[in-house]
């Protein structure tokens, strides 16, 4: 009797072979929800305890999803690791679609983290008169990656916070009536204070 082959492996060999990664994968699935579900929760729970302590509700929100974001990024190891059933080839995979990644979005990277460090030293507040690199107008908005300014002429200026975190900064009051057309140093403060709590 003859038994066939494939690859030059018996065909019990191979089922069991795959029968061992499908369990594999199987098993890392489930780890790896249960670390979302755990995140979700983990988020939330860091929102609520924020909210009570009274921190600002972009930090927050920053804060919150980095949480998640590390947590999800946990998960996938450990899909990764379980599945592949090594944990040094889940990690160098992990390591180096981090390192590659992390080439390509260096600038978005320096901007969030110059805008939590805004946001948490609060330099540069809604309504203020800043002039930099050039610039020179009234805080409407700070976001996390940007802040937005209105000119003397009423344009709409978008800066980088890894300028504002990086370059000298010139900040004071805003005079009443800046911008044209009578437009005031505050009156787009309460859209920019709105689109934070979003």
């Amino acid at each position: 009797m003859v038994q066939s082959t494939i690859l030059g492996l018996r065909e019990q060999d191979v089922l069991a072979w795959l029968l061992d990664r499908g369990l594999n994968v199987l098993e890392g699935l489930v780890a790896f929800l249960v670390v979302l579900v755990l995140a979700h929760f983990v988020r939330r729970l860091a929102s609520r305890v924020m909210a009570r302590e009274n921190v600002r509700t972009d930090v927050a929100v920053l804060v919150a999803r980095a949480i998640y974001v590390g947590l999800v990024a946990l998960g996938v190891f450990l899909f990764v690791t379980i599945a592949l059933g090594n944990a040094a080839v889940g990690l160098t995979g992990i390591l180096v679609a981090v390192f590659v990644t992390s080439l390509g979005l260096q600038d978005l990277f320096k901007n969030y983290v110059s805008g939590f460090y805004i946001g948490m030293e609060r330099t540069v507040k809604i309504g203020d008169l800043l002039e930099s690199g050039g610039y020179k107008g009234v805080v409407t908005e700070v976001a996390m990656r940007v802040t937005y300014m209105r000119g003397e002429e009423g344009q709409r200026i978008v800066v980088p916070n890894s300028k504002l975190f990086t370059e000298t900064l010139s900040v004071s009051k805003a005079p009443d009536g800046w911008g044209s057309a009578g437009i005031g140093a505050l009156d787009d403060a309460s859209e920019g204070l709105e689109s934070v709590r979003r």
